[in-house]
């Protein structure tokens, strides 16, 4: 078919859903008002594509206009974790692809949104501020460059040059390529998605392949057996938040859980099977095709009214993994179960979804209550009049006489005096607790580990918290907020550092007096403040990957002894003096 049979039938699609319900109040002096209109559409469009939401909500996200520095849509999806911002681009004739300026004045837009600078963008911009916050100050969610056009021709590596640079800034020269991606959808993918359907509700799969199928005929019938991960990853990709309808929850983003599942695809995806629980659909049909019907070694099917109950987190995770390395996904498989309920059985389906997303699920930190430290601990905190709950289910009611393994987990790596543990807090907490038997976990709590030094970090760690809360409700000028945010673990560290050189019983006493936690406090805003400053001076493109490098951190840490050196140097003070001095 012809790109520009294939652009008529978009924009007709479009015209009949997309530009009544378009703002369009700025464009009365505009020479083109109708591609203009047509471009919003498809940055809408974009959303929908990427989120699987429907379309009014999705021109809510628009924020097209004069002043808008080439962010024309911005969707926050809260339950995935993901920021979505769009360029787009309508293309009459359907050639073509994006160009060098067209990229540049994208890419200008996305820094000044990673850098929180708004001065200057449009109304539409400004309403979705709160949106972009919440994105960037919380590490687990990703930023999705995504640029839509009508043209036919994929960005070329010339053009994709500065994208690619940014990506890699951003992402830590590949150390984080989950923090910011960049996807481009063309003409094909557009008319792909209207095309087959995919805006409507229902969600139908055909040629559905199953290796080493069984069936379950009563009470409801059922298939099971072994799929291509590459089939799931690409239904997530044409169908999103869609795939989960019935679920609890829709695909969360980068969880722990989330990183793991990359993690074995990406390494290991030939025993990807072994490692993973599968996926679960229900099906309101699902017919089973005669092709390869001889025996049970190969089944194909048709399944109509689909809904993922179960493995929505498996699903988004391959579906991230095949942007990554579609090679690692072609090689994995998994085992899944498709239930046909009908048309009328809402009840069942409801109790088939509930029961399978509510057994116990098993996290990594949780094998720490297998570690005979963690019971040594607990018995000598006895000892103290204090409970510690190391294993997972216990709640901390009572702050003066109980404390958690997470929060004795996080404590002890801000206690130590390795920024390489320290980062990782920020990047990963859940790495601390890979495997019990080895580094990092066994730095953090070994034969050593007393249950005074635990006691003290979790008790300045929780007035680090309160402090941090206070100061962001009503933050100094010469503070910045992602500081507080962001460099809440570096914090820690550096105030346990700071106030571990004035108490020689900081490991054998309990140090928790009102006088040290008062320190606490001031030593939180004082180096706020002069991070605040040192961070603004490295000019990162986004902040929060400065306190998830360890180098970045050993670099600020070398700017605040140089500043300690210089008072030392002039007023010859002590080092218990200049704990408040830093």
């Amino acid at each position: 078919m012809s790109e520009m049979l294939k652009v008529a039938r978009v924009r007709k699609k479009l015209e009949d859903d997309f530009l009544g319900k378009v703002d369009s109040s700025d464009l009365e002096k505009d020479p083109n008002p109708i591609d203009h209109k047509l471009s919003r559409s498809i940055a809408a469009l974009a959303i929908m594509m990427k989120c699987g939401i429907d379309s009014d909500e999705a021109i809510s996200c628009i924020t097209d206009g004069y002043q808008d520095n080439g962010i024309d849509a911005v969707y926050l999806d809260s339950i995935r974790g993901k920021l979505i911002l769009v360029q787009s681009k309508w293309r009459n004739k359907g050639n073509g692809g994006i160009t060098q300026e067209e990229m540049n004045s994208f890419i200008a837009g996305l820094k000044r949104i990673l850098k929180q600078d708004f001065d200057g963008f449009n109304t539409k911009l400004q309403s979705k501020r709160i949106d972009i916050d919440t994105a960037l100050l919380d590490m687990s969610y990703q930023i999705c460059a995504v640029y839509i056009h009508t043209g036919n021709v994929a960005c070329n590596d010339f053009v994709m040059r500065p994208m690619a640079e940014l990506l890699c800034t951003v992402n830590e020269g590949g150390q984080t390529n989950d923090l910011m991606s960049f996807s481009e959808i063309t003409i094909s993918d557009i008319y792909d998605y209207l095309a087959s359907g995919n805006a409507r509700d229902d969600v139908n799969i055909d040629n559905v392949m199953i290796a080493n199928w069984g069936l379950i005929e009563s009470p409801y019938k059922a298939y099971y057996g072994v799929l291509s991960a590459e089939a799931i990853g690409e239904w997530f990709r044409q169908y999103g938040n869609k795939l989960f309808d019935k679920n609890i929850r829709y695909y969360k983003g980068q969880t722990d859980v989330n990183r793991g599942i990359r993690e074995v695809l990406l390494s290991n995806p030939e025993n990807f099977i072994y490692y993973n629980n599968g996926v679960k659909l229900l099906c309101r049909k699902i017919t089973k095709k005669a092709l390869h019907g001889v025996d049970s070694k190969i089944g194909i099917f048709n399944l109509e009214g689909v809904s993922l109950v179960n493995g929505a987190q498996t699903t988004g995770s391959i579906g991230a993994v095949e942007e990554l390395d579609k090679s690692k996904v072609s090689k994995a498989k998994i085992f899944v179960q498709m239930i046909e309920i009908g048309n009328t059985n809402n009840d069942q389906a409801v109790l088939i979804t509930r029961y399978t997303n509510t057994q116990n699920r098993i996290e990594g930190k949780d094998f720490a209550a297998l570690d005979p430290e963690q019971e040594r601990l607990k018995k000598g905190f006895k000892l103290l009049g204090i409970d510690y709950f190391y294993k997972s289910g216990a709640r901390v009611e009572d702050d003066k006489h109980q404390i958690s393994f997470d929060e004795a987990l996080v404590g002890q790596a801000c206690f130590i005096d390795d920024l390489s543990i320290v980062s990782m807090v920020k990047r990963n907490v859940g790495a601390l607790t890979d495997n019990i038997k080895r580094d990092p976990y066994r730095k953090l709590f070994n034969s050593s580990t007393n249950e005074y030094t635990v006691l003290n970090n979790v008790r300045i760690l929780r007035e680090v918290d309160q402090t941090l809360a206070a100061l962001s409700k009503n933050i100094p000028t010469q503070i910045n907020k992602g500081v507080l945010v962001h460099g809440n673990r570096f914090l820690l560290h550096l105030v346990i550092r700071k106030i571990l050189t004035v108490h020689p019983n900081y490991n054998n006493a309990d140090i928790g007096s009102k006088e040290t936690l008062s320190s606490v406090r001031k030593l939180c805003e004082e180096y706020s403040v002069k991070i605040s400053a040192i961070v603004s001076a490295m000019h990162p493109i986004y902040l929060g990957h400065v306190f998830t490098n360890h180098k970045r951190l050993n670099e600020i840490v070398s700017r605040l002894n140089s500043s300690k050196s210089r008072i030392q140097s002039q007023t010859g003070a002590t080092c218990r003096q200049l704990l408040l001095d830093l």
